[in-house]
């Protein structure tokens, strides 16, 4: 596989370099990757290709090609094409910009948020251009802390409400594994956030957590590490026990952020 990523990245640079090379501050590598957690047929390649100016339309048919080109079952890559002066700033401050995603560019403000840009700014990786460490992005741990508390009581509260209510498609959703490992290490990297005052991988927030929250939890997070990390045994004899867990451990979690 890593063959493969490596293929991709750097047919992706070339292809990006050539197509905007007059007008390119970087392309840089956020997300999972990022933090060198990177799971074939589970994680995106998230990408962030910075720009002196907002992308010129005519460009913009011809990267449709370029990601065409480069697709692959099980490596998806996601890309935004954002100018410097409109980067790090919080969504509703953020002009419009095209994003790669679902197998089209869309202009809109796809993950313009604190935590894109303050993953960028400190852990980003440079494939072209300026060093992520010396772009000046204005956003703060403060800024990313705030962000994550507001998602937390809406994004993530939502998720829970929907998981509890009998008739949600939610609640069947939740006894799947891709909702024990997107729910359990979601809220949990909330957590470390706000208790570390930075952004690890979901992985790593689990790791966090089993060694500081209470014994109770620890079978459903190493069970959401379990899936994250493509383990074959389940922890539970019975997918309701664990989504009653799941959904307990969001409620902990919830509250203890909420009262943060």
């Amino acid at each position: 596989m890593k063959n493969c990523l490596d293929y991709i990245i750097n047919k992706y640079k070339a292809d990006v370099i050539r197509l905007l090379t007059d007008d390119l501050v970087g392309i840089y590598l956020t997300g999972s990757i990022a933090f060198g957690e990177f799971y074939e047929g589970k994680s995106d390649l998230d990408c962030t290709v910075i720009l002196k100016t907002p992308l010129d339309m005519d460009k913009v048919g011809a990267l449709g090609k370029i990601h065409n080109s480069i697709q692959h079952s099980k490596i998806l890559l996601e890309s935004q094409y954002i100018s410097f002066d409109n980067t790090g700033k919080a969504e509703a401050d953020t002009l419009p910009f095209y994003s790669f995603r679902e197998n089209e560019l869309t202009l809109g403000k796809f993950n313009a948020n604190a935590v894109t840009w303050y993953t960028l700014k400190k852990h980003g990786i440079t494939v072209a251009g300026v060093p992520a460490a010396e772009l000046d992005i204005a956003t703060t741990i403060s800024d990313v802390k705030s962000y994550v508390k507001s998602n937390v009581s809406t994004y993530w509260q939502y998720l829970l409400d929907t998981a509890r209510e009998p008739s949600s498609p939610r609640r069947k959703a939740a006894l799947t594994d891709r909702a024990v490992e997107w729910c359990v290490c979601g809220i949990t990297r909330m957590y470390y956030t706000l208790t570390q005052d930075d952004i690890t991988s979901k992985g790593g927030a689990v790791e966090y957590g089993l060694t500081c929250l209470p014994g109770w939890t620890h079978r459903i997070l190493k069970e959401a590490l379990r899936i994250r990390r493509g383990g074959k045994t389940t922890l539970y004899d019975s997918r309701y026990v664990r989504r009653r867990e799941m959904i307990g451990y969001m409620e902990y979690m919830i509250g203890v952020i909420g009262d943060m």
